[in-house]
Protein backbone atom coordinates (compact mmCIF):
# COMPACT_ATOMS: atom_id res chain seq x y z
CA UNK A 1 0.00 0.00 0.00
CA UNK A 2 2.99 2.06 0.85
CA UNK A 3 4.92 3.89 -2.77
CA UNK A 4 5.70 6.82 -3.95
CA UNK A 5 2.30 9.00 -3.21
CA UNK A 6 2.37 7.81 0.56
CA UNK A 7 -0.58 9.74 2.55
CA UNK A 8 -2.51 10.55 -0.46
CA UNK A 9 -5.63 9.68 -1.59
CA UNK A 10 -7.13 9.30 -5.32
CA UNK A 11 -10.52 9.67 -6.48
CA UNK A 12 -11.34 7.28 -9.27
CA UNK A 13 -15.15 5.59 -10.36
CA UNK A 14 -17.02 6.91 -7.14
CA UNK A 15 -14.50 5.76 -4.95
CA UNK A 16 -11.22 6.78 -2.99
CA UNK A 17 -8.47 5.06 -2.23
CA UNK A 18 -5.98 5.83 0.30
CA UNK A 19 -1.87 4.90 -0.08
CA UNK A 20 -1.05 5.81 3.72
CA UNK A 21 2.46 5.99 5.17
CA UNK A 22 1.93 2.91 7.00
CA UNK A 23 0.20 -0.22 5.75
CA UNK A 24 -3.00 -1.61 6.23
CA UNK A 25 -2.35 -5.52 7.30
CA UNK A 26 -5.49 -7.55 7.34
CA UNK A 27 -5.65 -11.34 9.33
CA UNK A 28 -7.83 -14.03 9.20
CA UNK A 29 -8.48 -16.74 11.50
CA UNK A 30 -10.46 -19.76 11.88
CA UNK A 31 -12.31 -21.12 15.09
CA UNK A 32 -14.01 -24.90 14.46
CA UNK A 33 -15.50 -24.44 18.25
CA UNK A 34 -16.67 -20.89 17.57
CA UNK A 35 -15.19 -17.83 19.79
CA UNK A 36 -17.75 -15.76 21.95
CA UNK A 37 -17.42 -11.82 21.98
CA UNK A 38 -15.99 -11.77 25.67
CA UNK A 39 -13.31 -14.31 24.48
CA UNK A 40 -12.43 -12.19 21.62
CA UNK A 41 -12.19 -9.55 24.43
CA UNK A 42 -10.19 -11.03 26.35
CA UNK A 43 -7.83 -12.60 23.15
CA UNK A 44 -7.20 -8.80 22.76
CA UNK A 45 -6.31 -7.62 25.70
CA UNK A 46 -4.11 -10.03 25.92
CA UNK A 47 -1.83 -9.03 23.17
CA UNK A 48 1.33 -7.35 25.04
CA UNK A 49 3.27 -6.82 22.59
CA UNK A 50 2.10 -3.95 19.89
CA UNK A 51 4.40 -1.14 20.63
CA UNK A 52 7.24 -3.86 20.23
CA UNK A 53 6.11 -4.83 16.85
CA UNK A 54 4.63 -1.01 15.76
CA UNK A 55 1.14 -2.67 15.56
CA UNK A 56 -1.95 -0.86 16.01
CA UNK A 57 -5.62 -2.60 15.72
CA UNK A 58 -8.17 -0.57 14.36
CA UNK A 59 -11.25 -3.37 13.65
CA UNK A 60 -12.24 -6.90 13.91
CA UNK A 61 -15.03 -8.36 12.33
CA UNK A 62 -16.12 -11.71 14.22
CA UNK A 63 -18.94 -13.85 12.46
CA UNK A 64 -22.21 -14.35 13.79
CA UNK A 65 -21.26 -18.17 14.22
CA UNK A 66 -17.92 -17.09 15.85
CA UNK A 67 -16.33 -19.14 13.38
CA UNK A 68 -14.26 -16.78 12.06
CA UNK A 69 -12.50 -13.00 12.86
CA UNK A 70 -10.97 -10.89 10.11
CA UNK A 71 -8.99 -8.00 11.88
CA UNK A 72 -7.58 -4.84 10.25
CA UNK A 73 -4.41 -3.03 11.92
CA UNK A 74 -2.27 0.28 11.06
CA UNK A 75 1.56 -1.25 10.50
CA UNK A 76 4.87 -1.16 9.08
CA UNK A 77 4.08 -4.33 6.78
CA UNK A 78 2.57 -7.68 6.87
CA UNK A 79 5.14 -9.33 8.34
CA UNK A 80 5.15 -6.81 11.84
CA UNK A 81 1.58 -8.43 12.05
CA UNK A 82 2.63 -12.00 11.61
CA UNK A 83 5.88 -11.59 14.08
CA UNK A 84 3.32 -10.25 16.62
CA UNK A 85 0.79 -13.14 16.21
CA UNK A 86 3.90 -15.95 16.28
CA UNK A 87 5.14 -14.14 19.65
CA UNK A 88 1.37 -13.79 21.32
CA UNK A 89 1.25 -17.77 20.23
CA UNK A 90 -1.97 -17.21 18.54
CA UNK A 91 -2.09 -18.91 15.15
CA UNK A 92 -3.58 -17.30 11.74
CA UNK A 93 -4.53 -18.54 8.29
CA UNK A 94 -3.85 -15.13 6.39
CA UNK A 95 -1.85 -11.89 6.77
CA UNK A 96 -1.93 -9.87 4.21
CA UNK A 97 -1.14 -6.32 3.43
CA UNK A 98 -4.46 -4.02 1.53
CA UNK A 99 -5.67 -1.17 0.12
CA UNK A 100 -8.54 1.14 1.80
CA UNK A 101 -11.75 2.47 -0.65
CA UNK A 102 -14.02 4.02 0.90
CA UNK A 103 -17.07 4.02 -1.21
CA UNK A 104 -18.92 7.83 -1.25
CA UNK A 105 -22.80 7.62 -1.40
CA UNK A 106 -24.71 9.39 -4.42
Amino acid sequence: ARGVNAGLSSRFAGFTWYSPAVDYVVLEREFPEGLTPEELRQMAASMQCLDLYRVKPLRSYLTSDGKRLVCVFEAPDAEAVRKLQRAASMPFERVWTALVFDWEAG
